[in-house]
């Protein structure tokens, strides 16, 4: 139990719903919160301050939490929507959705990209990263906070799939394992030398399309 319950959250009942009711609560340092589940869909408020110092913990909103209530509530829960006001940097309202223990779960994970691509480093390359989040499945005890990919190896015309991530115990990838996660591509010189080669190519087309047509009157 203790691998599931690193990230605690005590929730309490919420009463009232509604525009009004939800911004006093925010007023008072609280977060209104919907925990939702098979038969489950109930609201209730969390602390702001300890929500935030847990998610800055957790290293996002990726991680299994565990919300224990007054009335003897013992969920484990992953978030499945916050919003957040940008601007005051204020989080409004968080979902939560149920997580059933000694059942598979399916969510999301960061990807995490570490090392300095051949062809950026030697090659001139650009990187590409097309993914920042990882699909997988697992039990809810084998939740990985993250999935790491090294790209130091990755040349200048080639890319990195899912095939190419390391194995993890229990862990599923659900995307296709040809799914491309990053790809290192030509120099935006090179890019651009190209663009000037064709247009010179064209203008002379062009060119020699006049001078054709000069001749032949």
């Amino acid at each position: 139990m203790s691998e599931l319950s690193e990230f605690t959250l005590k929730v309490s009942p919420r009463e009232k719903s509604g525009r009004n009711a939800c911004k006093s609560l925010r007023n008072s340092g609280k977060i209104p919160v919907i925990l939702y589940g098979k038969a489950i869909n109930k609201p209730y408020t969390v602390d702001d301050k300890e929500t935030r110092m847990l998610l800055r913990k957790a290293s996002g909103s990726s991680s299994l939490f565990r919300l224990l209530g007054d009335n003897g509530e013992d969920e484990l829960v992953l978030i499945k929507d916050l919003q957040k006001d940008q601007i005051k940097d204020k989080i409004l309202h968080i979902d939560f959705i149920q997580v059933t223990r000694g059942e598979d779960l399916q969510t999301k994970v960061p990807l995490v990209i570490t090392g300095e691509a051949e062809g950026v480093k030697s090659q001139g390359g650009i990187l590409e990263v097309l993914s920042s989040e990882i699909e997988i499945k697992c039990r809810p005890s084998n939740l990985p906070s993250q999935v790491i990919l090294d790209i130091s190896a990755l040349e200048l015309g080639s890319n990195l799939q899912i095939k190419d991530l390391p194995k993890i115990d229990d862990v599923e990838y659900v995307d296709s394992p040809e799914m491309i996660l990053a790809s290192c591509v030509g120099s935006a010189s090179g890019r651009s030398g190209a663009e000037d080669e064709e247009d010179t190519e064209e203008d002379a087309s062009v060119e020699g399309e006049k001078t054709s047509d000069t001749e032949d009157s």
